[in-house]
């Protein structure tokens, strides 16, 4: 029997989330739009993602496209990937191109065809996965019929927005088109969240396919800082070493001495020390 993961997709529309209520709620995993177009990263995304690796949720992220060449699309790749970059993703890399999407290529004289639209996908998405990363296609059926070629489906996985009248149970059966992860509904309900949210199942370990499972008892480890010596520890240091290299005989520390003797100790460290 399969198992369903419950989870998420939030935005800076969400505002500032408190991920140990919803954790606690049951939110399994979570899907966070880390920007859009060129460069523009999600005002809260940091914070999101700061939030669920430090309580160990496992997420994945969506980019929004308002690409309308193939180069634009790569370079909406490019800006995705630096963002992400400090982080350890469990979930997939989604390609989230929608109706405002396809208006933007309009109002900037281009009217995108499922062609172009199919192209700047694959664009994106292989790019993903020359990185490393797990791609999928965020979309919903009417996108998948007016924006994408037959053959994307077969090649990626998708992410599926598809609201039935009611709400489904981890037991409901998945729509067809379905890929690893169904958006069920966009009017969720959910502990430390204020509004609306959307809702999804996951049906794919994902954590399994991309190979990072998240654990907030396995925190990784800070790097090594050096920490200053304490004064009294750095002084009986300090006169072992003239002592044992013959620089001073380590008496009378408290003494003031002469430029005279000042000399001889200087002359002496860099003779003995300095060869």
């Amino acid at each position: 029997m399969s198992t369903t993961y419950k989870g998420i997709d939030v935005s800076k529309w969400q505002a500032e989330i408190d991920w140990e209520r919803a954790k606690a709620d049951g939110v399994e995993f979570a899907m966070l739009r880390a920007g859009y177009g060129q460069g523009n990263v999600d005002e809260q995304f940091y914070r999101n993602a700061d939030e669920c690796t430090r309580l160990g949720i496992p997420f994945g992220v969506y980019w929004f496209s308002y690409a309308y060449t193939e180069a634009m699309a790569r370079r909406e790749t490019e800006h995705c990937l630096e963002v992400i970059k400090p982080y350890k993703l469990s979930y997939p890399v989604a390609f989230d191109y929608e109706y405002d999407s396809y208006d933007h290529g309009v109002e900037n004289g281009v009217v995108p065809t499922k062609t172009l639209i199919s192209a700047m996908a694959r664009a994106f998405l292989n790019k993903v996965e020359e990185a490393g990363y797990y791609g999928a296609l965020y979309a919903n059926p009417n996108y998948l019929a007016q924006y994408f070629d037959a053959d994307l489906p077969k090649r990626y996985d998708i992410w599926l927005a598809k609201w039935p009248y009611t709400v489904p149970g981890p037991d409901t059966p998945k729509p067809e088109q379905c890929g690893g992860i169904w958006q069920y509904t966009s009017s969720g309900a959910v502990d430390g969240i204020n509004g609306r949210v959307d809702m999804n199942y996951a049906y794919y370990d994902y954590p399994a396919l991309t190979g990072f499972r998240p654990s907030v008892d396995e925190p990784e480890d800070e790097p090594e800082v050096d920490k200053p010596m304490d004064y009294e520890t750095e002084k009986k240091m300090a006169r072992k070493f003239v002592m044992d290299m013959g620089i001073s005989d380590g008496e009378r520390g408290g003494d003031e001495i002469t430029r005279e003797e000042m000399w001889v100790m200087i002359y002496r460290m860099f003779a003995v020390v300095g060869g």
